[in-house]
Parts: structure tokens; sequence; C-alpha cells
């Protein structure tokens, strides 16, 4: 068992911004009665006045897990929260508005997840409710799906937190299941809040993009990429809840739904870290991820969206890919993973109608790309088979 003496547990960030209007007092004295023992706290202020800084300094009361950010405008849901984030020093961070009112065990049964997990996933996601959280135990609900019975590590050689007894371990690793990297089915909803590893959200500046839009959340940015990136995990119970009467920021549901600017932003993210990505992830599995961004349905499945919702949703996206993986590279890529009226839709948004030779010549010679591939896939088969003979 962990005690918190023992060890040095990883320090959890949480981002707690509001809306105009909305106060902290709830959320913050739901953070202190937290059952886990090193975290922070980051208030941030936006459009801070005179009396609002006093009100929060009050209800901080010298607590030093608690952080103020305070700024005179308000940038938006992803700015206050990007502020957080700048001020955050933990290994994990999650994003919370403060009418979403976390449960005691919050903070534990998320990073057990992570300790406990067969996998270093991307981030935990779990419910929120609209209801009070059952009292003597964990709340029981379904954000996870499938079998999770052999995900969490056994209990024995996994490092355990004391705040947690052999009972709720159990509870956890039966509904906990994982979400691997390149399956949809993970909604960036208002109802589910996430807790991300901090290294792969700073891998997801949002100005490698080259572009002056900010997404409409940070859960609309961060999760589908973050996905992408490393997987996730579903923890089947709400750990969370919204106060009556909240309305939650918009956001968008999934890894590439809700608003064009949202789908337009996160494809340029990806293909400005094109080179990093491809070589952390493997090639394929970047492209795959490209595919899924640029039409949420599996690569493959020769289904995308028309050529004018594609041209909208992937304005400034080549020259970025060309950029990370050089011109004849990335057409040669986009024509092998997309259909070829998909892929002359990206083309002439960039070029217009009329295409450079070179770029008729890159298109043309795919097809014999492709055969290539194939007939040195077939000869390295053969030369394994003459080996193991």
């Amino acid at each position: 068992m962990a005690d918190p003496g023992a060890i040095r547990l990883p320090l959890v960030s949480f981002v707690l911004t509001r809306q105009p209007g909305d106060d902290f007092a709830r959320v913050i004295e739901a953070m202190r009665m937290q059952t886990y023992p090193r975290f922070e706290a980051i208030l941030v202020d936006a459009g801070a006045t005179a009396s609002s800084r006093t009100t929060l300094e009050h209800l901080i009361d010298g607590d030093p897990r608690f952080k103020t950010v305070s700024v005179d405008t308000d940038p938006g849901p992803f700015g206050r929260a990007s502020l957080g984030l700048a001020a955050a020093e933990g290994e994990f961070v999650t994003f919370l508005d403060a009418t979403e009112l976390p449960v005691p065990s919050f903070t534990a049964v998320h990073i057990q997840a992570h300790l406990a997990s067969r996998h270093n996933i991307a981030f935990t996601a779990s419910s929120i409710s609209m209801d009070e959280p059952a009292r003597g135990g964990l709340p029981h609900a379904s954000l996870a799906s499938g079998s999770a019975a052999a995900w969490l590590q056994p209990a024995t050689p996994v490092l355990r937190l004391s705040c947690l007894d052999d009972d709720v371990f159990a509870d956890l690793a039966s509904r906990t299941t994982l979400l691997e990297p390149a399956r949809l089915g993970w909604s960036a909803s208002p109802d589910a809040a996430q807790m991300y590893r901090r290294f792969i959200i700073d891998l997801l500046d949002p100005g490698a993009g080259a572009s002056t839009e900010q997404p409409s959340s940070p859960t609309a940015l961060y999760a589908p990429l973050c996905q992408l990136l490393g997987g996730s995990a579903g923890i089947g119970m709400p750990l969370s809840r919204r106060l009556p009467g909240a309305v939650p920021e918009p956001t968008d549901e999934g890894v590439a739904g809700g608003t064009v600017a949202d789908d337009r932003l996160r494809l340029r993210v990806w293909a400005a870290n094109g080179s990093d990505f491809a070589r952390r992830i493997g090639a394929q599995r970047y492209w795959d991820g490209l595919t899924l961004l640029l039409g949420g349905l599996p690569p493959g499945s020769g289904e995308v969206p028309s050529p004018s919702q594609i041209a909208e949703r992937t304005d400034g996206l080549l020259p970025l890919l060309v950029r990370a993986f050089g011109e004849r590279r990335a057409i040669h890529r986009l024509d092998s993973q997309l259909p070829r009226p998909a892929v002359l839709a990206i083309l002439r948004k960039h070029h217009g109608a009329g295409l450079p030779l070179r770029v008729h010549f890159a298109l043309h010679t795919t097809v014999l790309r492709q055969m290539n591939e194939r007939l040195r896939q077939h000869l390295r088969a053969r030369k394994a088979k003459r080996r193991q003979s």
C-alpha cells in the first residue's frame, strides 16, 4: 500500500475555471475533501475585479494547495484553461469548470487507474452526473463499454493508494475499459471529466498550427488528439457532478465531430507536429489518425465526408504536411489513405483548380509506389520463409 509519507506520489494539477457569474466556493470545498494527498488547484479568475480577487483570497484562506491566476479580460473557455495550465506543475492535469464538483475519491480513483494500467495511456475519463453521489462507496454508472476484467494489472504487484481499499480496487478494475488509440467510441462531451498526462498535453500546442483560431474548449482539442497519441481508459462510474441549473460550456462530440473550426484546428495541430508524432507512434498509425480526424471513420472504410466538407476542414492543412514530410511524400500518403476525390479536394483548396505539373506527377506515381511496396513486402516474406525452412 502506498503511504503518502513513504513514497512521492504524482502531483495532480486541477485547472479550475468559471464562466462569468459562477462562484468558486463549492468547487473549492469539493477539492478540500479529496482523499488523494498530493494535488494543487489553479483558480483562473477571468474578468477579475478587485472584489473577485479579495473573495478568492478569502475562500482560499492561506491553503498552499490553491493558486490564483487573475486577468482583467475573459479569453474564453480555452484561453482560461491555457492560463491555468501555464501555472500548473503537476504530472497529471484535470480541467474542471466551477460548476463541476469532484467526489472525494475523484483524484485517487483516476490516479489509481493510471498506476494500475497495463499501458501508459494518455488520459482517463469518468462521467459527470447531475445527481448527488451515493454515500458509502463509489457511485455507479457506465462511461466505459466492453470487457474490462483483464485490463488493470492484478492488485498484488501494483502500486496501491492507501485511501482505496481492496474492495474499491476490485470495483475499479471491473469497471475500467481501455480505448485503444485507433478505436472510435470515446466522446469529447460535456458529460465526461478527464485526467491527462501532462507531457502529452505539452506536445499539442495549438500555436503549432500557425492559426489564430482557438478550440471551443480544452476537451475539444486535447481529448481527441491525446486519444490518437496514447489511447485512454473509461472509468465506468460518475466521479463528479454538475450543480443543478448549470449549463456546460459548448464542446463537440466524437473524434472528428463538432464545429468545423475545431475539426480544422485539430487537423492543423496534428499536421504541424507530423514528423514528431510519426516518429513517436509510427508512420502508419499517424496517417490512420489523420484519416480519423478528417472523417471520423475507421481507416480503409472508404467513407469520408464530401469534397466540399473536406475542403472546408482542411484549409491550411497541406502546407503543414508538406513542411513535415515533403510535398511528394505527403501527396503519396494522402492518396494511399483517402479516395481520390478527397485528395483532389485537399490539393485544390491550396493550389486552386489548376494543379501544378509536379502535383499531377506525384498523383500518377502513387500507384507505382504502392505496387513497389507490395512487391518489397512479398520478397521480404519469401526471404523470411526461406530462413525458417
